[in-house]
């Protein structure tokens, strides 16, 4: 970082980084990864109240190929996204070494 400060100071453009892996969640979002086929693996909370916000996304996910968990409690998704709660959330990607692990998870959840 006080690389990149330091050739900031000076004037020259820093080269810009890796994209970040991060956990995507919300239900808009999620659905606009799945149409694009971004997103790896959907995992789904089991007890989101209405139920018909998340219903419709397990048919989604079939239809575009994409697999999905369906999970015990929306607190448990919250925690991994430093919220309350969180109804569903995606990956679009992970680190090298940890893609057998989501592999395995994927095979799992088949």
């Amino acid at each position: 970082l006080q690389e990149e400060a330091k050739k900031k100071t000076e004037g020259k453009d820093a080269a810009p980084g890796k994209k970040p892996v991060v956990l995507k969640y919300g239900i808009n979002h999620i659905t606009h990864l799945i149409e694009q086929k971004k997103a790896q693996l959907v995992v789904i909370a089991h007890d989101v109240d209405p139920i018909e916000i998340v219903v419709w996304l397990p048919a989604l996910c079939r239809k575009m190929g994409i697999p999905y968990v369906i999970i015990k409690g929306k607190a448990r998704l919250g925690k991994l996204v430093h919220k309350k709660t969180a109804t569903a959330v995606a990956f679009t990607g992970v680190k090298t070494e940890d893609r057998s692990a989501l592999n395995n998870i994927v095979e799992a959840s088949k």
